[in-house]
């Protein structure tokens, strides 16, 4: 049996897929293989098709590590386009405004129902702690991946004012409608090691429209990125 270490790196839309393909298939790597697949945007989608490739795969898992790859929306004024954010925590979340203003914690995030105070933000935290993960979050370099929280959720992101406020309130860098899905996934019932890859596609200022304009450059970018990072995890290997 092979000691490499399977990495299967889950990515929402086509152009996600098409780029970081393209880009996994010229690489070269020697502790590691990758497998690229194309999930569908939001959250049932990332469930489900975690749990078919990862949950229900038939033997061992000690070898998988789960990625996340994809675009997101910044949430900070740290951030520009195409920077890269490289993250092993994350929220799954909606929100509520309730005087235009106050950014609430939605009674629909994720929560257990039975303790009522797990919506506080600091409880709805998932981190992946596992050794290598942390390992490799040191090894990456600091001037070119941004490391912090993904806030996940599927409500429609729009308005400087309120993007800052989710990013103050949940502390978090940017959003996503998949990271955080795939983290449970993979800690709660898979056991395996994961982390998350996303480019800023659209940033404080920008609006859907701006979004569809640059996807393809901010994919192609994730793409020659993320081969950069599993560079750096292939040597720790």
């Amino acid at each position: 049996m092979s000691n490499l270490k399977e990495v299967v790196i889950f990515t929402p839309t086509p152009n996600e897929y098409r780029a970081v393909s393209r880009h996994i298939g010229l690489a070269a790597f020697k502790n590691l293989t990758a497998t690229v697949i194309e999930c569908g945007p939001g959250r049932i989608n990332a469930a489900y098709h975690f749990t078919k490739e990862v949950c229900l795969r038939p033997g061992s898992k000690e070898r998988l590590i789960v990625v996340g790859a994809g675009t997101s929306g910044s949430l900070s004024l740290d951030l520009a386009g195409g920077d890269i954010i490289v993250s092993s925590s994350a929220i799954i979340s909606d929100w509520r405004m309730e005087d235009g203003q106050t950014l609430k914690v939605s009674p629909y995030a994720m929560f257990d129902y039975r303790d009522p105070d797990s919506t506080q933000v600091g409880r709805m935290v998932i981190e992946c702690r596992e050794p290598l993960v942390g390992d490799f979050l040191a090894a990456i370099p600091q001037d070119e991946f941004k490391l912090g929280r993904m806030l996940t959720s599927e409500a429609f992101v729009s308005g400087k004012d309120h993007k800052l406020s989710m990013g103050k309130t949940y502390g978090c860098l940017a959003c996503d409608m998949e990271s955080g899905v795939f983290g449970h996934m993979a800690g709660k019932f898979a056991g395996v090691p994961w982390f998350n890859v996303r480019v800023v596609a659209d940033t404080l200022d920008d609006s859907l429209n701006d979004y569809f304009a640059i996807e393809r450059d901010m994919t192609d970018m994730l793409g020659r990125q993320l081969v950069a990072a599993l560079g750096k995890l292939d040597a720790l290997l």
